[in-house]
């Protein structure tokens, strides 16, 4: 199996960023990783990029829409599988520890309503 690597290049240009991609492809080929298909991607960063479960846009930092979808998916699954309510509990504060610690002094942005619910949810929890 091959490893992949977790990367974003930013450039100013054009030139630059082929420059730096060169570079980029260069090491990876020396450490024997290579670029997932299906993540890689080129494009402006005016128009926003996700990256590490996070959405990057020049509006500003916050938890990308795919992350808060799994998350809701994970939480339907251990209800589904007879979790316990401490247990989905648990799941939901690690999951807000996560986003809290890339999100440090940030708004959520996956909306207040939901996230003031499922705050309001993890504060309580089932202990």
């Amino acid at each position: 199996m091959t490893p992949w690597l977790s990367l974003t290049v930013l450039a100013p240009s054009r030139w630059k960023l082929r420059k730096a991609i060169k570079a980029v492809n260069e090491v990876m080929a020396d450490l024997h990783v290579e670029k997932h298909p299906d993540k890689t991607f080129i494009g402006r960063v005016s128009r926003g990029f996700e990256f590490l479960g996070y959405w990057f846009s020049p509006t500003g930092l916050q938890v990308a829409q795919k992350t808060v979808e799994r998350m809701k998916a994970k939480v339907a699954q251990l209800y589904e599988q007879g979790a316990s309510d401490r247990c989905i509990g648990d799941y939901l504060r690690r999951w807000v520890s996560w986003v809290r610690g890339g999100l440090s002094g940030v708004v959520l942005g996956f909306g207040a309503v939901e996230w003031n619910g499922m705050q309001d949810w993890v504060v309580r929890g089932c202990y």
